[in-house]
């Protein structure tokens, strides 16, 4: 099916997107070229190293119960913080989690699959902190000159955006889920990387600088609430969910189909326990779509 499927950014959340596709592929509608960001770029690279919807579903029914032995905290780190900021020295702690088991489980997952061995289109962004510019990760043909030609917004086409086409897609991944704060950032090729979400949560405007034409967004974040009492896991959430809603619409194209499933009001950044709740809506809600999917692919 030649079309471009962009999946948004969302913590645990992004267990819907394995829905999506496994109704979509129960359709005959799976993509040629999917990109995705953070939680997205997960679901993104897996389908890319040749994971099926089917198999997606066994990790996230896996996730749900054993995700958190994959999240290491920086200990030392935390526990040298508070000293650090009342004596007014530099402070060490670069995220409360390493980032290191959560990677070696992706590359354990993708067989360590290069970008450039993918089995299908794939576009994953993070963003360097050393120069605030948005890296992309693709294996897709990409002409950089004509996309600065082009009257895409400066977001996608100046010299904000580095487009590049190597690396372990499992490195690429953790990278654009790094959430600031949360995870470390991964130093990648020169490049000090964090969440792709920090400049584009849903990915539509990426996948049409290179050159995508029909494209399907699905945007996981847009119903994401705050209680009074919420941690800072909370807090990043909904600070990411109330970004990703603002560039959205900067970023939005008027021809582009978002789909928007409504997913549990518990399900936050790392709350695994609703990845399977998460993932079943995700289907539901892209079985009821499946005539608009159709005329938006097949236009």
């Amino acid at each position: 099916m030649n079309y471009g499927l962009a999946l948004a950014g969302g913590g645990a959340r992004g267990a819907a997107h394995a829905g999506v596709l496994r109704a979509l592929e129960e359709q005959g509608l799976l993509p040629d070229i999917v990109a995705g960001t953070s939680a997205g770029s997960i679901i993104a690279g897996c389908l890319a190293a040749g994971l099926t919807p089917g198999k997606l579903g066994e990790e996230v029914e896996y996730l749900s119960e054993y995700g958190n032995m994959y999240l290491d905290p920086d200990y030392w780190g935390m526990l040298r913080f508070i000293p650090q900021m009342l004596e007014r020295r530099p402070v060490c702690l670069k995220g409360f989690l390493k980032g290191n088991k959560m990677n070696q489980y992706l590359c354990s997952l993708t067989n360590g699959c290069r970008i450039q061995e993918a089995k299908v289109g794939i576009l994953i962004p993070a963003v360097d902190l050393f120069s605030g510019r948005t890296v992309v990760y693709t294996n897709l043909d990409i002409e950089e000159e004509k996309i600065r030609k082009s009257s895409l917004p400066k977001e996608v086409s100046g010299d904000m955006v580095c487009w590049e086409k190597n690396g372990r897609l499992c490195d690429i991944m953790m990278a654009s889920s790094s959430v600031p704060g949360i995870f470390r950032p991964r130093n990648m090729g020169g490049y000090l990387l964090v969440d792709g979400g920090v400049t584009h949560n849903l990915p539509v405007n990426l996948l049409a600088a290179a050159g995508v034409k029909n494209i399907i967004g699905v945007d996981i974040g847009n119903e994401t609430e705050m209680a009074e009492n919420g941690s800072i896991l909370d807090v990043v959430t909904r600070s990411f969910s109330i970004r990703g809603e603002s560039l959205e619409k900067c970023h939005s194209q008027d021809d582009i189909l978002t789909l928007r499933p409504r997913l549990p009001k518990n399900a936050g950044l790392l709350e695994f326990s609703a990845m399977l709740e998460s993932m079943e809506a995700g289907y539901q809600y892209t079985l009821k779509k499946i005539p608009a999917i159709r005329k938006a692919v097949l236009k």
